[in-house]
């Protein structure tokens, strides 16, 4: 996923100064590689190489918009030799989806008597295309932020409380309270997970 400019992260967790940002900056890296790993996706853009079972029609590639198919090359046996290389003009490509499909039945053809399933011919298909870069959905980003945001403010409450679990603390300005669920940890916020769900490519 593009890295957002340090501004940008400030800017929408509503924070000032510089004091925090080497730590704002490690928790962007990790909300990214998050967000990435949970959706199964990548949002950075560019070049990708999949490889998929043959036994089916279609093949979901796992990061999309699709910019282009660059080679589409089917090979039984996984070796993939020059010949394995498809004709543009022998598949169809639905970008918007990520979907491949096939014009003539499963990519590895069945022979007579065969009955083709979603796991047959592993590894058959190797596919390498281009997803067009800089263009993160805005429901990515406002989910990073608040990833980013709820991580922050667990480890400033950790620090200000010693990285102890704390309920309250004698103090020279009076009697700090800290709320049970940020001293002693929490799971992420349902929010970030509601918006990244849309995004999540389903298991293959």
């Amino acid at each position: 996923m593009a890295v957002d400019i340090m501004a940008e992260v400030k800017t929408a967790l509503i924070i000032s100064g510089t004091d925090d940002d080497a730590l704002l900056t490690q928790l962007q890296v990790a909300a990214q590689a998050f967000i990435e790993q949970f959706c199964g996706r990548s949002f950075t853009g560019g070049t990708h190489v999949e490889l998929h079972y043959g036994g089916l029609q279609l093949v979901f590639l796992r990061n999309y918009p699709v910019n282009a198919v660059v080679s589409l090359k089917v090979d039984a046996t996984s070796e993939f030799p020059a010949d394995s290389l498809r004709s543009a003009s022998s598949y169809v490509v639905h970008g918007e989806r990520g979907v491949v499909e096939n014009r003539d039945g499963p990519f590895v053809p069945a022979l007579p008597g065969w009955v083709l399933g979603p796991t047959h011919f592993p590894q058959a298909v190797r596919v390498e295309y281009t997803t067009v870069t800089e263009a993160v959905p805005a429901p990515i980003l406002r989910a990073q932020y608040e990833l980013i945001g709820h991580w922050y403010r667990q480890a400033k409450t950790m620090a200000s409380t010693s990285h102890i679990n704390l309920l309250e603390r004698p103090d020279p300005d009076g009697q700090l309270v800290y709320p049970w669920n940020q001293s002693v940890g929490f799971k992420l916020p349902e929010g970030v997970l509601q918006l990244l769900r849309a995004y999540r490519v389903p298991a293959q």
